[in-house]
């Protein structure tokens, strides 16, 4: 066992995103995370990622295991070169090491300027900047919340190599049906406060909808 979460609710006002669920995320497990807009998808990922607090009951991340989370609309530094953003949680010695790597990938993600300012970039190109500094860290768990949204088709194909080369455990929130389908080994589906689970992955979450 990698994460858990045991009773957990949230709430956003007087609506109940989460009502008293008990989810485990295990070895090996890639987990897609679905709803319609509304539900909590990615309060509900915070919460996993350790980001947000839950109304009630326990989220635990086990002993030893690296969390990696990738915000839907990650907050950045307005002053750092791109370079910089990438590397604003490491430390010195580690971005040497990887500084060769960092820009190698954020060239095949169009980003050919890696001293650039934070500011000028624009919303796509934060997203691409913010994708480079999460594949970069070593994760047990990689948690991506619309890892697809405001990418060009070139920028979406290098994403979904880089998850399929990604060998950690993965939990992620997407409206993208065919990353889903592609990577996603079980089904979070959250409707209504509640999560129901579809171990078959997505092609058994869509035979559950055609019987409704």
């Amino acid at each position: 066992m990698l994460l858990s979460a045991e009773h957990l609710s949230i709430n956003y006002g007087v609506k109940e995103l989460v009502k008293d669920a008990s989810l485990y995320l295990e070895a090996g497990d890639k987990i897609g995370v679905i709803g319609i807009n509304g539900t909590g998808k990615s309060t509900f990922l915070r919460c996993l990622a350790g980001q947000e607090q839950p109304d009630s009951g326990t989220v635990t991340r086990y002993p030893n295991v690296q969390v990696v989370f990738l915000a839907q609309n990650p907050p950045m530094d307005e002053t750092n070169t791109v370079l910089e953003q990438v590397f604003a949680s490491q430390d010195s010695a580690y971005r040497e090491i990887h500084q060769y790597e960092a820009i190698s990938m954020l060239n095949k993600l169009g980003i050919e300027n890696p001293e650039v300012k934070v500011s000028v970039l624009s919303g796509g190109q934060r997203k691409r900047v913010a994708l480079a500094a999460a594949l970069l860290q070593p994760a047990d768990v990689l948690i991506l919340d619309e890892p697809t949204n405001h990418l060009d088709i070139q920028s979406r194909e290098w994403i979904e190599e880089a998850v399929e080369e990604y060998e950690g455990n993965l939990l992620f929130v997407s409206h993208d049906r065919y990353f889903i389908d592609r990577f996603a080994n079980r089904i979070w589906m959250l409707e209504d406060g509640k999560i129901l689970e579809f171990k078959g992955g997505y092609q058994e979450f869509l035979a559950y909808r055609e019987r409704q």
